[in-house]
């Protein structure tokens, strides 16, 4: 590689690393200009306490930024979920969004539309005064949102616990049908006649985890339980006959 790829090479990583640095923090920084015409007409038309125009032009763009993030997250969580009962609330964070468009347009706008009139100031009193209602509505959907998530973590949480327990009746039963034929010798020709006709129909009603239990249990292999089951079946159904 000859200086010349060298410095292109380090002229394309030098402009990605720009690019991204400024992707990270302009978007923080979008609001600012809005805010900035909010709190003129907050200081000079409707004469609020530098403070209160200052804390008021902050809060309405702090409110239409979290309702975009909001939308995009919860829009984003819809869509990897289907399930009706485990959808986010959009239709609220919409309705907080609508209210910030309407006062951050009215209040940029409308007073300097309608300068000299009081009901436009009165307008944007109004919208000032009623912001704390989507306000409301956002933190409520969020917290809403936050608890759904949590239930949805201890469900699976349960589910897989559940998964990996085996089931306790398999317990319970396991355990007394290998120590019951413990002592019996491994050859069904030597066990049959030490069977009664109730251990014979257990041995017979075995299910498959139960054939790998007794198996453990006994030392053998599966396969020689499997025998045992087959020739309990058989010998059941010719006492049938008989």
């Amino acid at each position: 590689m000859n200086n010349f790829e060298k410095l292109n090479d380090w002229i394309r990583d030098t402009e990605n690393s720009i690019v991204n640095f400024l992707s990270a923090f302009s978007p923080w920084l979008a609001p600012l200009i809005p805010a900035y015409m909010t709190f003129q007409h907050a200081v000079g038309t409707l004469k609020f306490p530098f403070f209160f125009a200052f804390a008021g032009s902050a809060v309405v763009e702090i409110l239409g930024f979290s309702a975009v993030s909001t939308y995009l997250s919860f829009w984003f969580y819809n869509r990897r979920n289907r399930a009706e009962g485990k959808k986010a609330p959009l239709a609220i964070v919409v309705i907080a969004f609508g209210f910030y468009l309407v006062l951050i347009i009215f209040s940029n706008v409308l007073l300097d539309t309608f300068p000299s009139e009081k009901w436009a100031e009165i307008v944007v009193r109004a919208l000032f005064t009623l912001q704390t209602i989507p306000a409301a509505m956002l933190v409520s959907v969020r917290t809403q949102h936050r608890e759904l998530l949590s239930e949805i973590a201890k469900e699976k949480r349960k589910v897989s616990e559940s998964n990996e327990k085996p089931s306790e009746s398999n317990q319970k039963e396991d355990k007394p049908l290998s120590e019951s034929f413990r002592k019996f010798p491994k050859d069904w020709r030597s066990l049959e006649p030490q069977l009664t006709y109730e251990q014979t129909v257990e041995i017979a009603q075995l299910t498959p985890v139960q054939v790998r239990s007794w198996a453990n249990g006994l030392g053998v292999s599966e396969k020689t339980i499997t025998n045992w089951r087959t020739n309990a079946k058989i010998k059941l159904e010719n006492n049938n006959h008989e």
